[in-house]
């Protein structure tokens, strides 16, 4: 039986509302932590030639020490590249295929509406959500689109990453081992791969930078940054404002299961309630063995 996690958590009075879970945030950490290894060691490799560089390469412990951390990280990244496929595959299992088989209703039709209702499937409602957002930003409509989990921008920032890490990976093995790659391509291939590979870095240094920080933390209503990515839940106002058919979703089955909701601020008065009667009966404990060494030393 599958742990049920919280979609609606109650804190200081106000919900919070399921976006990601502790799975994708693992996952989202440890995308975070190599792109910025890559970036931090592949900027002073590809920009040698500049005064900054050196200082960076010798702060990592010379030139080979900075290639081997800018590998490390890239066969990390690459790793989980690999695991997203074994995760993707294994919900589409656990949440579709399985039950379906087991009860015997499965249908090639209702997979491929499981795949294309997935959270970040493109969809034609994505296509409609950009010229809504348009119109809204041109002042045409008053209308705001109604996003569902992920918006049209977030599953831009996903699909890069597809696009990204296979380019990045396999132009990266050809420079790792040129002379291997040149065994079975042409020369001028590597040097290509050299370029594809340093220029797909660019672009994803700027995607990340400039486009998803803007979208996921420095935008009016998130700013001066999301704590999305350290909860896994945002506040309801924000919720609603920016995914009300996530929104509504979520509200229509925690009012049919309320067990998805979890009162924090609950659980936190019943604990302080179970602390004070603990407390309660060790302090009437002491005060009862103090007593009665009194009562001793009197007859005494």
């Amino acid at each position: 039986m599958m742990r049920k996690l919280p979609l609606i958590k109650i804190k200081d009075g106000k919900k919070h509302y399921l976006k990601i879970t502790g799975n994708q945030k693992a996952q989202h950490y440890i995308l975070m932590t190599t792109f910025l290894m890559l970036t931090i060691t592949g900027f002073p490799l590809k920009f040698h030639y500049y005064d900054w560089a050196p200082a960076i390469i010798d702060f990592f412990g010379g030139l080979h020490v900075t290639r081997t951390l800018h590998r490390i990280a890239g066969v990390t990244m690459c790793g989980l590249f690999f695991y997203h496929w074994y995760y993707l595959f294994k919900n589409i299992y656990n949440y579709y295929y399985g039950p379906a088989k087991r009860s015997g209703t499965f249908s090639w039709k209702e997979l491929l509406l499981f795949v294309y209702y997935s959270p970040m499937c493109p969809r034609a409602k994505d296509g409609k959500d950009i010229a809504d957002f348009v119109k809204f930003a041109l002042f045409i409509s008053d209308d705001r689109p109604k996003h569902e989990r992920f918006h049209w921008r977030e599953k831009f920032d996903y699909w890069a990453v597809f696009w990204g890490i296979p380019v990045l990976g396999i132009t990266g093995v050809f420079l790792w081992f040129p002379v291997w790659a040149a065994s079975f391509m042409p020369g001028w291939a590597v040097n290509i791969s050299y370029i594809a590979h340093s220029d797909e870095a660019m672009l994803a240094v700027s995607v990340i930078f400039i486009w998803h920080m803007y979208n996921a933390h420095v935008n009016y209503d998130k700013f001066p940054a999301s704590n999305l990515f350290i909860t896994g839940y945002l506040p309801e106002n924000l919720m609603k404002h920016e995914y009300y058919v996530e929104w509504a979703r979520i509200n229509k089955i925690v009012e049919k299961d309320p067990s998805y909701m979890l009162d924090v601020d609950a659980q936190q008065e019943a604990q302080k309630l179970e602390d004070e009667e603990k407390l309660e009966i060790i302090r009437d404990q002491i005060s009862f063995l103090q007593e009665s060494e009194k009562n001793d030393k009197g007859d005494k």
